[in-house]
């Protein structure tokens, strides 16, 4: 009777391990019978050959994910200039890259910003993606880059603006002697050379 006994408690243990380690695979991958959850079905542009233009798809709403203050925040000055002096031009980006790259409007928008910002380093992300890296998505504000961005279009841009028109100004006003023997030759400074 011992030995009996003393046999059934390995095959129980056994028994119980199998069935744990089933239900662990099983919910790991997922149950099986159910269907599969498809992901929706993104808006392509197409491409018009007579007109060599891209044209978005009837069912893109063609609302960027955040306006050009939205761009100079994430990325800078460059994106920003862009979208507000040619508008065209940059949506025909966003949607060449939808189209290529087949990802929705508010990647290719941050790739895009990325893109005008820093070709080299968003070309190099570009390709350690391909190698296997993780995707970046630049359509996340960080908040040290608006503070930096903001610090640089409130203070920093309009401070230099004003010293490089004050030394314009200031030169135009009062030239100066001529800094070199060169020019008197060419006849830039003979009204301020001592005869």
């Amino acid at each position: 009777h011992n030995q009996t006994t003393t046999n059934r408690q390995p095959t129980m243990k056994t028994t119980s391990l199998l069935v744990l380690a089933f239900a662990t695979t099983t919910s790991a991958f997922g149950s099986f019978g159910k269907p599969k959850a498809t992901t929706p079905k993104l808006p392509m542009p197409t491409f018009d050959d007579a007109t060599q233009r891209y044209v978005k798809s009837p069912n893109d709403d063609g609302v960027m994910p955040y306006d050009a203050i939205g761009s100079a925040l994430r990325h800078g000055p460059v994106p920003f200039i862009t979208r507000l002096t040619n508008a065209d031009e940059y949506e025909q980006g966003v949607l060449k890259y939808m189209g290529t790259a087949k990802v929705s409007r508010a990647e290719a928008v941050g790739n895009m910003d990325a893109k005008l910002n820093n070709p080299l380093d968003w070309s190099y992300q570009k390709m350690e993606e391909k190698n296997g890296k993780p995707k970046i998505d630049y359509t996340v504000l960080d908040p040290k880059q608006a503070a930096l961005t903001s610090v640089w279009a409130l203070a920093i841009t309009p401070l230099v603006i004003n010293v490089v028109s004050s030394t314009v100004s200031q030169f135009n006003n009062e030239p100066g002697p001529c800094v070199s023997k060169a020019f008197e030759g060419l006849g830039i400074c003979s009204s301020y050379i001592p005869h």
